[in-house]
């Protein structure tokens, strides 16, 4: 094993952790410890950009998840006792990493179903006045205005808790219908792009990425609260 040389002992510390780690790793495949040391030597200022980029990516998935299984022990203690049932269900590959609750690359939404009534909470958590919904998100969403809620939890750079997630949440029960226009003119948008860039011999290429939703902050800051939701469900 190699150690290092070198004045300062956490540095020591953390260098001779890091070439453990990648022994480890690599003790069975050297030739990809060597072509990963050779981008790093001639190209380290994007080899630590997209190192770090990967590693931001998974902590973000980590922590939505965290909090997304903060939000079903919420809505289970409350609600399964008035005779709802609570479950976790995957929807499809369209989200994004910024906001949704990702898992086994699937967004999770929750189904609160009582009798023949069901609903669809879709989470997104933010550090932003906004969060950004995919268009086939607000589709569905425009599609189902009378069962599709939005619930927007605003995240801070500390651990959530089952405290802070109930004080921050936000319950939109007619985001369909408020992002109806905005949904109608993206799909319009989407078509005529579909048109213009047509195949053949010349032809335009559009690089400005997927079209996104925005909802700004005003949409959720005076929705429903958890205790204001339980109390919306409870009446149906």
């Amino acid at each position: 094993m190699m150690h290092f040389v070198t004045k300062d002992e956490k540095v020591k510390l953390e260098l001779d952790k890091a070439m453990g780690s990648l022994f480890n790793t690599f003790m069975s495949n050297p030739h990809q410890l060597s072509k990963i040391a050779e981008l790093a030597e001639s190209e380290s200022e994007l080899f630590i950009a997209e190192m770090e980029e990967r590693i931001e990516t998974r902590e973000q998935i980590r922590r939505n998840q965290f909090m997304g299984a903060l939000v079903e022990d919420l809505l289970k203690s409350v609600l399964e006792k008035e005779g709802f049932k609570v479950e976790k269900i995957r929807v499809g590959s369209d989200f994004l990493i910024e906001y949704d609750c990702v898992k086994d690359n699937a967004e999770t939404v929750f189904e609160i179903k009582k009798e023949n009534k069901a609903y669809y909470i879709e989470l997104k958590s933010t550090t932003q006045d906004y969060v950004k919904m995919t268009l086939p998100q607000a589709k569905e969403a425009r599609d189902n205005p009378d069962n599709h809620v939005l619930c927007v939890i605003e995240v801070d750079n500390s651990q959530p808790n089952e405290e802070s997630i109930k004080k921050s949440a936000r319950f939109v029960t007619d985001i369909g219908s408020k992002i109806q226009d905005k949904v109608d003119e993206a799909e319009n948008i989407k078509e005529e792009q579909e048109k213009i860039a047509s195949s053949g011999d010349i032809e335009i290429v559009i690089n400005e990425g997927p079209i996104r939703i925005k909802i700004n902050k005003p949409i959720w800051k005076d929705s429903k609260t958890f205790d204001e939701f339980f109390a919306f469900l409870q009446e149906l």
